[in-house]
């Protein structure tokens, strides 16, 4: 078999196309499908027409989309022609029209008795996404069609959300659900997915629903618990914001995600698929680097199968989310094969012989006539990280309610935790002191120390917000002011455990890591801190020459994340009106030296021969343990070979990091 795909440009291109590629005329056996971004009913038609008239064997399928696939790109707004050409193997087309949702399974059931053969193979299925069930077709499919792949997904129209439509020949139609079986003993057929979507958050129980139509989860409205958990913002956004944040059900041994197709007027919300009561979700979010570092290794798998054409039906939620980084998300399946294909409002896909509807998914189907295919091919893998602005605030959001739930819910949590604190702080200590402790040992009590502080701070405000509110004057402010800092200080925990998760590893290994990049990523973290409390950072970091150290990671960070907090501390006890904390990089042959000011005032002369020393605070024993500048201290010099010192200012302290280049 033999696939050309051509971007259709004007009919006098095409009629060159055609010209050029005198096979696609005389084949017996042909499929033509139609991967359109322009929602042009009159345009669509006219390019059918043409094409039969010019390809009268032409067998047509297609669907309108939001966005479109064209070997290793995505584009959008353009129209994709794929001609696939089959010698071994039949090809059957039909279709089913006039449907609504509630018909979507007996629509599913007559298809599949239009397609199927003796030795068909696989269906590839198109439906109106706007007006199908998915889930319930794609069931109705496999009451009369039980052991055949199946393939393609649910139409779009660049999410507005207003009109879908599929093609079939020379018609351009709405409500309905377009196919074709390939028939073949000799016809090779391999498909494969890639989900990588993150579970997040709590889990929650769906109390009432209708096939794709939730009406209560957790005693509220799905308006409600996305409002809830993801802010108002979020909700206000619905339904084109819920395909970044689906909600995820375990089935079998694959999640699968439930994206948002449509908000009704009592709040409840319709989902690409069905959400059945009783089902357990949770809300999932992207992580760039994951979805494409598992779209690379499907790649790779797909490389090791028999294909001649690869086709793509992957879900409009990760075009989005990946915006300009989408096309990595394909690039190596266009290494193997001609590669088209577009971005759906619901994938299908046969999982185990069992035929599921998916949300948020990249699948593939890969085609072959011949056994006889060797690939000698590279690819690439160079996923990077992005990262989405509503995602980060609905994420913050969700920490926020969670901190909350989870207070209420546990109110005897902080003592046992206190209790393990103080054991680890006990036993962390006479460790230290006899120099017999383990790094890994050390480094579990050390984040048994860092944990203290949050954790008195959000039981502190929870504490407050609780009298303030029996006594009937908390007001908005002092309720932002507190779950604000619940906020922080919970993602404070978090960033904790995520940059010293390598230190809990029995194997210490070494990564090379731009300096520049690693300060940068830091003080990403540290940018809600300085914002929240007016602090001017003055970044004076030289990014001209970039500089290779190796590091163990997450340790650099955590040492600056230590010196800002206390800095960030200072300023805010000392009420100073102008706060600032300027950050700089210098560098010669054998060292660089990272230098950290603020303007607080400076460090008493009596306490700053102290300040390293383990448990030495200055603050109350309930907003600090002591432990921080410590810990900075024991991972600059012995894990860096480095130094690390602090010096008064005319304006403040200024924190000296010393880390030589090699070790």
């Amino acid at each position: 078999m033999k696939t050309y795909n051509v971007n259709f440009s004007n009919f006098d291109d095409l009629n060159t196309f055609f010209n050029l590629n005198k096979d696609i005329k005389y084949s017996k056996s042909l499929l033509v499908q139609i991967f359109s971004g322009k929602i042009d009913e009159k345009l669509l038609l006219d390019i059918s027409k043409y094409i039969l008239k010019e390809v009268p064997n032409a067998n047509i399928i297609g669907a309108t989309t939001d966005g479109e696939i064209l070997e290793g790109e995505v584009i959008t707004h353009s129209i994709v022609l794929s001609f696939s050409i089959f010698e071994k193997s039949s090809v059957v087309i039909d279709y089913v029209d006039n449907i609504d949702s509630s018909q979507s399974y007996e629509a599913g059931k007559k298809i599949a008795v239009k397609l199927k053969k003796e030795n068909s193979k696989v269906f590839i299925l198109f439906g109106d996404g706007l007006n199908i069930n998915g889930e319930e077709l794609l069931n109705g499919v496999k009451k009369k069609a039980p052991n055949i792949i199946v393939s393609g997904g649910l139409s779009g129209d660049n999410a507005t959300f207003e009109g879908t439509y599929i093609i079939y020949q020379d018609k351009v139609i709405q409500h309905a659900v377009v196919g074709v079986s390939l028939n073949s003993d000799d016809l090779i057929v391999n498909n494969g997915y890639s989900f990588a979507w993150q579970n997040i958050g709590r889990k929650f129980t769906v109390n009432r629903s209708t096939k794709g139509v939730v009406y209560e989860i957790d005693g509220m409205t799905p308006v409600e618990l996305y409002a809830k958990y993801l802010g108002q913002e979020v909700a206000d956004l619905l339904p084109g914001i819920g395909i970044e944040f689906p909600l995820i059900i375990q089935d079998g041994d694959i999640d699968v995600a439930r994206a948002v197709l449509a908000r009704n007027d009592d709040d409840s919300l319709v989902f690409a698929g069905n959400v059945n009561e009783g089902a357990i979700v949770r809300f999932g979010v992207g992580n760039a680097s994951e979805l494409l570092g598992d779209a690379f290794n499907l790649a790779y798998d797909t490389l090791n199968k028999k294909s001649e054409s690869l086709f793509i039906y992957s879900c409009m939620a990760r075009r989005r989310f990946l915006d300009t980084q989408a096309s990595i998300d394909v690039q190596n399946f266009s290494k193997i094969c001609n590669v088209a294909g577009f971005f759906t409002y619901g994938e299908f896909f046969t999982f185990e012989n069992e035929y599921k509807l998916l949300n948020e998914t990249l699948t593939i189907l890969s085609l072959s006539e011949s056994s006889d295919i060797s690939n000698n091919i590279e690819l690439k893998n160079e996923h990077q990280n992005v990262s989405s602005v509503t995602t980060l605030q609905a994420l913050s959001h969700l920490v926020n309610v969670s901190s909350h739930e989870l207070e209420a819910a546990n109110e005897n949590l902080e003592e046992k935790i206190s209790f393990e604190i103080e054991k680890n702080l006990e036993n962390e200590k006479k460790l230290f002191d006899s120099m017999k402790m383990s790094s890994l040992g050390d480094m579990i009590a050390n984040i048994a120390h860092q944990w203290r502080q949050p954790l008195s701070v959000i039981t502190t405000s929870a504490s407050g917000m609780q009298v303030q509110h029996d006594l009937g004057i908390l007001d908005d402010t002092a309720f932002k002011k507190y779950t604000d800092s619940m906020v922080q200080q919970a993602m404070y925990l978090s960033d904790t455990i995520n940059t010293f998760r390598d230190f809990i590893k029995e194997d210490y290994v070494l990564a090379d890591v731009v300096l520049q990049d690693d300060i940068d990523k830091t003080l990403k973290l540290l940018d809600v801190v300085l914002k929240d409390n007016n602090i001017q950072l003055y970044n004076n970091i030289d990014y001209t020459t970039p500089i290779t150290l190796s590091l163990i990671t997450g340790e650099l960070s955590q040492v600056i994340i230590n010196i800002f907090n206390n800095s960030k501390d200072a300023l805010v006890e000392n009420d100073i009106l102008e706060k600032w904390i300027k950050l700089s990089l210098e560098f010669d042959d054998n060292n660089c030296m990272i230098t950290i000011e603020d303007n607080a005032g400076g460090i008493p002369e009596d306490v700053l021969p102290k300040i390293f020393e383990p448990y030495f605070t200055t603050k109350h024993q309930t907003t600090g343990t002591g432990i921080g500048l410590y810990m900075s201290y024991d991972i600059v010099t012995k894990h860096f070979g480095g130094k690390l010192y602090t010096k008064n200012t005319e304006n403040g302290a200024k924190f000296y990091i010393e880390i030589p280049k090699s070790k």
